[in-house]
């Protein structure tokens, strides 16, 4: 120790302390550079420091990682809430007054609501605002949408109107009286015409053009009890209800107006006969998913050109009610049970069962709507999940016209007699 403070003797002060503060002040730069050079976007090019740009974009990368993962988190949380989430009740955000002549009718067309009555027609947004509005006269106007297509019939009469998302499309009138009426969404209409003991099927554009007619007769082909219209107007389905020798019969009839069908005898491509069975209602649920409603069961149809039958699910129960979306099929028998009024009942395409759920609410109307089953009657409306789980039951002091699913988590929209009210579930 002596040596040494012998041989630092003579030496200036500032210059014995030069070597330490020279190697503090590098660390000091070095550390002041790694720091620009982790954090600094414009530093971070300089290829100078490879090292530094590799930490920097890992960095980087991790805390878009860390960012995502709570973004994820946060929305699988909100919807494991949501799902779990039982109502305790309701509160109103909006409410509007309304005046609706008797006989006036709602129904969903595309992001909004169609309201139609005797003396007219308007578009709705979910919000309120009327997108459009037409006069006419009907005495008994029934109404077909597909998608954001309507078309307004008069039952008995000969008048049809079509719209689409900017109001009128067209009108015309029929030389026969009107049955039914079906849309697509270019907006092709069929129609179901009486004509004494024969019955037509014919197709017209939106202005009314007539583009192919089929005719039916109870001795022939049978009596159409419901037809179906595919989402692209080219095909057509029909449940032809038959008697032959005193026996019930019901044959599902498809036809093809497009190439595929062109070679077959009146565009017929295939048909399935069901004996002892009444199939009052058919549906298109996508332009290759089809389905046809018996009093004894159902059947699933799957072919964008020509449709087989892929499922056909029997009941031993007689069927209360049926409702359905584009996933699911729903139906409501009496309890099996003695503490329960009702039993619902869910089906894939697949004709597989996904759901049961006793229920001992009095209803009025049953829907799938939003992914959520809505029951309501006079004054009560419940909500149910598709898995069967009861979302929500509340009571309206005005008499409920219709409950629907609007844009937003947990928000409906009820229609009344005389107002409609946009109300959150608590």
């Amino acid at each position: 120790m002596g040596k040494i403070k012998d041989k630092l003797k003579g030496i200036p002060v500032h210059v014995k302390n030069l070597g330490p503060v020279r190697k503090i002040r590098e660390k000091r730069e070095e550390k002041k550079q790694q720091q620009d050079m982790l954090w600094s976007p414009a530093d971070a090019q300089n290829l100078e420091f490879p090292d530094q740009v590799e930490i920097y974009q890992k960095k980087k990368k991790n805390k878009w990682i860390i960012i995502s993962s709570i973004v994820v988190v946060g929305v699988l949380g909100l919807f494991i809430f949501d799902y779990f989430h039982v109502a305790t009740g309701y509160f109103v955000t909006s409410d509007e007054e309304r005046s609706d002549i008797s006989g006036t009718q709602y129904l969903e067309l595309g992001s909004g609501l169609l309201k139609f009555s005797s003396d007219g027609a308007s578009s709705i947004s979910n919000s309120g605002e009327v997108n459009w509005s037409t006069t006419y006269s009907m005495q008994s106007p029934i109404a077909d949408i597909c998608e954001n297509t309507a078309a307004i019939a008069d039952q008995k009469g000969t008048q049809i109107y079509v719209f689409g998302e900017e109001g009128l499309k067209g009108q015309f009138k029929t030389l026969l009286p009107i049955e039914k009426v079906k849309v697509a969404r270019q907006g092709v209409v069929a129609a179901v015409l009486e004509d004494g003991d024969v019955t037509w099927i014919n197709f017209y554009d939106a202005s009314g053009t007539e583009i192919a007619k089929n005719r039916t007769s109870l001795g022939e082909s049978g009596y159409p009890l419901d037809i179906a219209l595919s989402p692209d107007g080219m095909k057509i389905m029909i449940s032809y209800l038959k008697t032959t020798t005193g026996v019930i019969s019901t044959d599902i009839s498809f036809y093809n107006f497009d190439s595929v069908g062109q070679t077959k005898i009146d565009n017929m491509v295939s048909s399935t006969s069901y004996e002892n069975a009444v199939a009052p209602n058919v549906c298109f649920l996508s332009e290759s998913v089809s389905a046809a409603f018996r009093d004894d069961g159902f059947s699933i149809y799957k072919g964008k050109q020509i449709p087989e039958e892929k499922a056909n699910v029997e009941f031993e129960q007689e069927v209360l009610s049926i409702f359905y979306d584009d996933s699911h099929l729903g139906f409501v028998f009496a309890s099996d049970k003695i503490e329960h009024k009702y039993k619902i009942q869910l089906y894939d395409l697949n004709g597989r069962k996904t759901m049961e759920q006793y229920i001992d609410m009095e209803y009025t109307k049953i829907k799938l709507d939003g992914g959520k089953i809505i029951l309501l009657n006079d004054k009560k409306c419940a909500i149910y999940s598709t898995g069967g789980r009861k979302l929500f039951e509340g009571t309206f002091q005005e008499p409920l016209v219709d409950v629907i699913s609007v844009p937003g988590l947990r928000k409906y929209m009820a229609l009344t007699q005389n107002s409609t009210i946009w109300f959150r579930l608590k």
